[in-house]
């Protein structure tokens, strides 16, 4: 009785400690973008052939965005205030499967988002759910049929009548704006993951009248992957396949298009040995085989296809990784065309050494101008004709990287970690100005920063696709992140077979010193003379592999005593808590450990406290895991920091006076409630900052608390870059 009394007393007391807290009662933050611009895969493109509506772009890992011709950047539409409030929770955004406009109704669009079909009424600003997630049919916005054409397709002539064509389950089909849908049993599903993979109106072909009296648009082509090109003459009633017999022996479709003419093309890749080509079906119903010819031309990977619908003649064509072919009759002839970039605002991004266009879409806009998709953002081009197609960078206001770690040393500048472009530096981070510290493809996953000298930066780089000739580039920084140098083993090849991804860790006192825990069940190394050489570290009673998995994980299982010199800390997800008080030659086990099994939890030191630890339990996924863990000696003993649920992250900044506690903040749910949380006393009290910054619902991969602004924070999206918050100033 007395024990169920005291456990009812301390749920009361937390309640009542977090009241007025929550909700309305948030500490007041501003949230903004720590600008970069693009980085991210755009994967498709939404422009009206008569300028009239809206242009939309679509990403894989980051929702939507409509271009805003006034300030000539882009707006997320996909965020906690346009999506119903049942599609919004903590880790549930992410990429757009398919984004159209209705030709008929420039303020109608449908988009295919996480399982379901969303409509909007103006222009994206909202979105209401229609009825086609009972259907279950699958969507995958990040696989391999991402950058295939748009599978949503809007009947120009009844915007209520919209087709979607799903990766694994056919042709689904509504009448009435998506009350309801249908499965077209005619078109074959398509081999995975690419499936019913295009939907093509032709409003040159007339228009059909339904039995309640409504005209739609008679012409429909869809593209079944390898199992056919299906044109219908009756609506959507009827369907017939119409691909010629030389078309079975091509790759994926990967797009197709229709003339203002009613001409319409389809374009394959050349996957598994099949032909890459491009042809073309005449109004009168002739295919040709247009693929072009020339010594440039030939069985590629054509990726995308459009016509200008000023004029019919006017065809252009984008192979996978940038060739570019022009044709201004209709095909008879190509003219190629290589390609360079231009970016003067966005400038890292004019300044790239990358000779690949990972491409989407293409489309022509009313004024003849080019767009593109393309795996670092939004381009458009006019002149087609020169050697080289210049095309301008168009991606501000897109933040599509996907962030692995972020710190924000004393006296320096922020720097934020991330896939495919490195690491970047923010010295205005309200401009697009942020310095990369590599112009070519390069993911880096973990950043440290060594307390005797601020601006010793170190980094772990590693390219996870493998391309030559930079692989393996982890190094440092003695400039904040400015310039940058390998670590001599790396240079010389001479690094450790398996010292790769994972989490780096500078000792306090000297930046020579220094302990790399990888990934992939590999102990850590530790080296002395600032990465000439490297030793396995001695774990315990003679472990043969450390807790980690994968290094695709948000997980940091390491880090460095920020007072102590040559004292680093260490998890292992099986075995416990280690501690090393030799620079990382020996760790040996802790009397306690946090809870084990954490595979995505996050270590940080305290600065200016030795022996300080706190402890994420990080995202587990269901059922959830538990909050956020304290250590004051060094790992030995542990307790549950009260009021937080769940953490899923945690970062340190200044304190709130001179000589307090740094402030800790959070990521994670406190009185059932999720949000961005910030204690000034130690863990005592916390208040919530934000919930969703920037509206963006993404899991938060990392965070840090800025060491010379108090109450200034920074994260970094899994999906959606980095943003910073800070109070709000006092009447605001």
């Amino acid at each position: 009785m007395n024990r169920l009394f005291s456990s009812f007393a301390k749920v009361l007391l937390l309640l009542v400690f977090l009241s007025g807290r929550l909700g309305a009662d948030d500490l007041k933050y501003d949230w903004k973008p720590l600008k970069i611009g693009g980085g991210g895969w755009v994967t498709g493109i939404e422009v009206r052939a008569d300028g009239a509506g809206p242009v939309f772009a679509r990403t894989d890992v980051s929702g939507a965005y409509r271009w805003e011709p006034t300030s000539s950047s882009w707006k997320q539409i996909v965020t906690d205030a346009s999506m119903p409030a049942e599609a919004v929770a903590y880790g549930c955004h992410g990429g757009v499967d398919s984004l159209v406009a209705a030709p008929g109704e420039p303020d109608v669009a449908y988009m295919a988002f996480r399982g379901q079909i969303y409509r909007s009424a103006n222009r994206g600003d909202t979105w209401a759910a229609t009825n086609f997630a009972s259907q279950h049919a699958g969507m995958e916005p990040n696989g391999e049929g991402r950058l295939d054409g748009e599978r949503l397709a809007v009947d120009p002539r009844d915007s209520r009548v919209v087709f979607f064509g799903s990766i694994s389950d056919g042709l689904w089909r509504t009448s009435d704006a998506g009350a309801t849908w249908q499965r077209v049993e005619a078109i074959p599903k398509g081999t995975e993951p690419h499936g019913v993979n295009t939907v093509v109106f032709d409003p040159s072909g007339g228009t059909v009248k339904t039995d309640d009296g409504a005209e739609r648009t008679r012409v429909i082509y869809v593209t079944s992957n390898r199992a056919g090109v299906f044109r219908s003459e009756d609506g959507g009633a009827t369907w017939t396949n119409v691909a010629s017999a030389e078309q079975a022996g091509t790759g994926n479709v990967r797009d197709a298009s229709i003339g203002p003419d009613g001409a319409y093309y389809v374009v394959y890749d050349n996957a598994d040995g099949r032909a890459g080509a491009v042809w073309k079906r005449s109004p009168d119903g002739a295919w040709s085989d247009i693929t072009p010819t020339a010594k440039e031309g030939g069985s590629k990977a054509y990726y995308g296809i459009a016509v200008d619908p000023r004029d019919a003649q006017r065809l252009a064509l984008i192979v996978s990784g940038g060739q570019f072919f022009a044709s201004t009759d209709q095909g008879a002839t190509w003219s190629a065309h290589g390609f360079q970039y231009q970016s003067p605002t966005i400038q890292w991004l004019g300044k790239q050494e990358n000779y690949w266009l990972s491409v989407g879409e293409i489309a022509f806009d009313g004024t003849g101008d080019l767009w593109l998709a393309e795996g670092f953002g939004v381009w458009h081009a006019r002149d087609l004709t020169t050697p080289n197609i210049a095309w301008q960078a168009a991606s501000e206001g897109i933040e599509e990287t996907c962030g692995n770690d972020v710190i924000a040393p004393p006296g320096g500048k922020p720097l934020g970690a991330m896939w495919d472009v490195g690491v970047f530096r923010f010295d205005e981070p309200d401009a697009y100005t942020a310095k990369r510290a590599v112009p070519y493809f390069m993911s880096a996953w973990s950043l440290d920063w060594c307390p005797a000298d601020p601006q010793f930066i170190a980094a772990v780089f590693r390219n996870h696709l493998g391309f030559e000739p930079h692989v393996n580039e982890a190094g440092f920084s003695t400039d904040g992140g400015v310039t940058w140098t390998l670590f001599p083993a790396v240079k010389e090849k001479a690094i450790p077979s398996g010292l790769e991804y994972g989490t780096l860790a500078i000792s306090a006192t000297s930046p020579d010193r220094m302990v790399w825990a990888p990934v992939q069940k590999v102990l850590p190394y530790f080296t002395k003379d600032r990465g000439a050489t490297w030793q396995q570290a001695r774990l315990g009673d003679g472990l043969k592999e450390s807790g980690t998995g994968g290094y695709f994980g948000p997980q940091k299982p390491l880090c460095a005593d920020r007072v102590t010199a040559d004292r680093f800390y260490y998890y292992h997800t099986r075995e416990g808590f280690f501690r090393s008080e030799d620079g990382g030659a020996t760790f040996t086990k802790t009397a306690q450990s946090p809870p084990m099994g954490r595979v995505n939890s996050i270590l940080k030191s305290v600065p200016g406290h030795a022996e300080h630890l706190l402890f994420a339990e990080g995202s587990q996924g269901n059922p959830p895991v538990g909050g956020l863990w304290r250590s004051e000696d060094g790992g030995e003993s542990w307790a549950m920091l009260p009021g937080i649920e769940q953490a899923f992250n945690v970062g340190l900044g200044k304190p709130e006076s001179e000589g307090g506690y740094p402030t800790i903040y959070v990521t994670g749910v406190a009185a059932g409630a999720t949000g961005i949380y910030r204690s000034t006393d130690g863990g005592k009290t916390w208040d919530r900052i934000g919930q969703y910054p920037l509206g963006i619902f993404d899991w938060i991969d990392a965070m840090d608390g800025d060491k010379d602004v108090f109450g200034k924070v920074y994260i970094a999206f899994s999906g959606a870059g980095f943003a910073y918050g800070e109070p709000r100033p006092a009447g605001k």
